[in-house]
């Protein structure tokens, strides 16, 4: 009897090439019906926050304004209109992008309120803190960007300020060149890709 082993041989992959790529996480209240809202308030600065005491900040000029365009181009292709801060608009967005973090530091989003520059508990007018309406835990890296989502329609009714949508594009700002900004504007539009109820009529 003679017996024959085949064998197949396959290329071992480059496990450091998995980290090239970005990850995006979305999340939503699942109770909010994205079609009921219409408009949408966006700053035209992004936060840069640190857990090291006095050293938040802000981006702002170019590369903040091509990182709010790529977030606004989206919502306007989903059929929202963009408004005024003061012109009561149904949903605020904010985008943040993290600085400098310890290791091992886990923050739910929504923790850098009131620094200099940006959305404090009454930014919008309405002077509820945001929280979230489902179970949420991240643990945040260097370059994370974040795009959160509050609900400003329903806040004065039920003195609430609900974060409905966030999403967190992992460690695609960790500079500010050109491939940084590239992989962020990717990053944003895969995080509405991958939300297709995001929509309104």
């Amino acid at each position: 009897m003679v017996v024959s082993a085949f064998f197949c041989c396959h290329k071992v992959p480059d496990t450091s090439q998995l980290s090239n790529n970005f990850v995006v996480i979305t999340n939503r209240d699942k109770s909010a019906n994205f079609g009921d809202y219409k408009t949408f308030f966006i700053s035209d600065t992004v936060a840069y926050i640190s857990n090291t005491p006095g050293d938040d900040s802000i981006i702002v000029g170019d590369p903040a304004h091509v990182l709010i365009n790529a977030v606004k181009t989206n919502l306007i292709s989903n059929n929202y209109l963009q408004q005024c801060r003061f012109c009561d608009p149904d949903l605020g967005v904010k985008v943040t992008a993290i600085k400098q973090l310890s290791g091992g530091v886990i923050y739910p989003p929504g923790w850098w309120w009131g620094y200099p520059g940006y959305p404090g508990p009454c930014y919008w007018n309405i002077c509820y803190p945001g929280y979230y309406p489902y179970p949420i835990a991240y643990a945040y890296h260097v370059g994370d960007l974040i795009v959160e989502v509050y609900d400003l329609k329903n806040a004065s009714a039920n003195r609430e300020l609900r974060v409905v949508w966030v999403a967190d594009a992992g460690g695609v700002l960790t500079g500010m060149t050109q491939t940084d900004i590239d992989k962020t504007i990717s990053a944003i539009d895969q995080a509405f890709d991958q939300s297709p109820y995001f929509k309104t009529n």
